[in-house]
Parts: structure tokens; C-alpha cells; sequence
């Protein structure tokens, strides 16, 4: 059994590659949200089930990106019309609908892919879910992303420094952002290494290789 669970999370992790392969600029992105979902998850001390359950969730974040309508959209250098930004959105239900057609999933996986770009003040999607509304693997999902893509170069930008991340962090806590993921990410100094990892993958095209130097 350990041997199946080890190979289907291989084959997710693969799937997830041949996805993100359309766009060089999120290249890594949901195996890097994986890996910090797992070091927050583990700074709030919650169960390693809980742990396992809310990387393997940020691990499939993005699947219902698997249309090739995305592609262009992602790449765009410039705004999106508020079309594209409904197609852009609704890969949060594609996702979930995707997933429930593997029935070995369990929900509160499901409902982490659902709500992560929910927001604390309810001014998120698809639901409008705001605080403890949201649950707590998709308000951890959700802080990954932003970090990630604060830290990645954009087609419309380079990336931003990791005080810079900092910042914008506390800016929008309680808006945007669950106050007590952010005070597990900045109280562990998870960012710099995050920011380090990021550096490393850069440079040696291989993301597998940047995280064995910080994973036992």
C-alpha cells in the first residue's frame, strides 16, 4: 500500500508537470506551493495527516488548468478583460470537479482546491467564504500563491525582493490573507528560504534539485 501511495503521488506530480509545462513563468510553481504548504502546515503543528493532506491539496491547487483555454490567457503580458478573468477563475471548480472523479480523495482536499483563492475579507471566489469560513488548507494554499508568485518573474514584472514580500504580507492580512498563516510563515523565516530555493531552481533548471539541499 505504501508503494501505491508513493506511486500515485508520482503520477499526480507528473500530471501536474505536463501542465504547468505550457507556461515557463509557473514552471515548479505547484510543487513549490506544495513544499511550502507542508513547512507552514507543520509551523501551525497540525497532525502530519493534516500536513500530508494540506501538500498534497497545494500540490494539485492548479489542476483544473488542464484546458489548453489557459494557456494564452496565462501568458498574457497585459490586463485581462473580465472574460478571461472569468475563465481564469473558474479553474477553482474545474479543479474541484476534476477531482471528485477520483473517489479516493478525500473532501477537505477537494474543498482546499475549491477555496484557495478565497479571501479573509469575503472578497474572494467562487463562494465568497470569508475568515474560518475558509478552510484552513485552502487560507494556507492561498499565502503560498501569493508568495510564489510574488517571488517569481512575471511577464509584466520581476520578481520582488523578499522584504518587499514581507510587506505586502502584512499589508493585506486580514484582507486578503489569514493573520495566522502569515505569523507561522514569517515566525518560522520561512521566506528566505523559500526565496533561496526559488534562487537555486533558477539557476540549475532543476526544481527537485534546489529542494534536496533544504529536504532530508
Amino acid at each position: 500500500t505504501s508503494r501505491l501511495r508513493e506511486a500515485n503521488a508520482d503520477l499526480l506530480k507528473a500530471l501536474v508537470k505536463a501542465i504547468e509545462t505550457r507556461d515557463p513563468y509557473t514552471s515548479g510553481h505547484s510543487l513549490r506551493v506544495a513544499y511550502l504548504a507542508r513547512q507552514i502546515a507543520e509551523a501551525l503543528g497540525l497532525p502530519s495527516a493534516g500536513v500530508e493532506q494540506i501538500e498534497q491539496a497545494a500540490l494539485l491547487h492548479d489542476i483544473g488548468k488542464i484546458e489548453s483555454a489557459y494557456s494564452a490567457i496565462l501568458l498574457k503580458p497585459a490586463g485581462l478583460t473580465a472574460e478571461e478573468r472569468a475563465i481564469i477563475q473558474s479553474h477553482v471548480t474545474k479543479g474541484e470537479a476534476l477531482l471528485r472523479k477520483m473517489s479516493s480523495l478525500p473532501e477537505a482536499l477537494i474543498l482546499a482546491v475549491r477555496h484557495h483563492h478565497e479571501k479573509e475579507d469575503g472578497t474572494g471566489y467562487p463562494d465568497g467564504l470569508a475568515g474560518e469560513q475558509i478552510p484552513l488548507g485552502a487560507r494556507i494554499i492561498g499565502v503560498c500563491d501569493a508568495v510564489d508568485a510574488m517571488l517569481s518573474d512575471r511577464p509584466y514584472r520581476s520578481a520582488l525582493s523578499v522584504p518587499a514580500v514581507m510587506e505586502q504580507l502584512r499589508r493585506n492580512v486580514g484582507t486578503q490573507f489569514c493573520p495566522a498563516v502569515v505569523d507561522a510563515l514569517i515566525g518560522a523565516d520561512l521566506i528566505a528560504e523559500y526565496a533561496d530555493i526559488m534562487g537555486a531552481s533558477r539557476e540549475t533548471g532543476a526544481l527537485e534539485v534546489a529542494l534536496s539541499v533544504v529536504r532530508p
